[in-house]
């Protein structure tokens, strides 16, 4: 079954970030992430993508896609989940390889079989470079540690790798700024990496002793939000290079 993907792409944190590291991560794509195989109980299923040597100033690209079912009771109606499952993975691989190099809307189309619009916002990801996670990793090495990793279609986390990469795609998804400190102070324990900040602020996130903000988050309208207590921009800043960093140091190792 043949799809498209429109991918918008989303607007980084600090201009100066797109990079030819960036560049050189995308266009390997063209040969590293030319297919994914997902292996089932039932057999194989293959995506297959054309990454074309895009202009990157481009605000969105096309990407066409070809599902190709190989268990022994094929069933269609699956193929878009293999599809959006494609697109988790490429969002993880490519920021992983450099940080924010992917990331923004996927509106995928095709088939008989409507397939959910993603927004995969790389914020985390930025966070890390623009503070200082400024190295890169080569895709090819990114893809052979996730692959071993052993995750394929599982849905529920079983490795601490896999609850870290679960815990980056729910972020990734949108979420609350708390709730992204929840989850950025488990990766970091996870890795083996704590940062102070991010833990005491979970912890009175999860104990209610946090302060509770308004989502405008306005200064201009309550002077109180110059405090620096309710800034949590450095404490997740430091978690995000923390993070990206260790999961990088595994992916070199590969």
């Amino acid at each position: 079954m043949n799809f498209d993907a429109e991918i918008t792409r989303a607007e980084r944190v600090a201009a100066d970030l797109d990079s030819a590291a960036d560049a050189a991560v995308r266009n390997s794509a063209a040969d590293v992430l030319r297919e994914r195989v997902y292996r089932t109980e039932g057999g194989v299923v293959r995506v297959r993508a054309e990454w074309s040597a895009a202009n990157h100033e481009e605000p969105s690209v096309r990407v066409p896609l070809e599902v190709i079912d190989e268990r022994e009771r094929r069933d269609e109606r699956d193929l878009p989940a293999f599809v959006e499952l494609f697109f988790h993975d490429v969002f993880l691989l490519m920021n992983i390889a450099a940080p924010g190099s992917f990331g923004g809307t996927v509106a995928p189309s095709g088939g008989r079989f409507r397939i959910r619009e993603l927004t995969l916002d790389p914020r985390v990801f930025d966070y890390a470079r623009a503070a200082g996670a400024r190295a890169t990793v080569p895709l090819a090495n990114v893809v052979a540690w996730y692959d071993g990793l052993g995750i394929g279609t599982s849905q529920i986390a079983e490795s601490s790798a896999a609850k870290v990469v679960f815990h980056l795609l729910h972020v990734a998804r949108g979420e609350s700024e708390a709730m992204t400190v929840v989850r950025l102070a488990e990766c970091a324990e996870l890795l083996n990496a704590p940062v102070p900040p991010i833990a005491a602020l979970r912890d009175a996130i999860v104990s209610r002793s946090a302060p509770v903000v308004h989502p405008m988050h306005d200064d201009g309208l309550d002077a109180r939000l110059d405090d620096e207590t309710y800034e949590w921009s450095e404490a997740i800043d430091r978690a995000a290079v923390a993070i990206v960093t260790a999961l990088q140091q595994r992916a070199q190792r590969r």
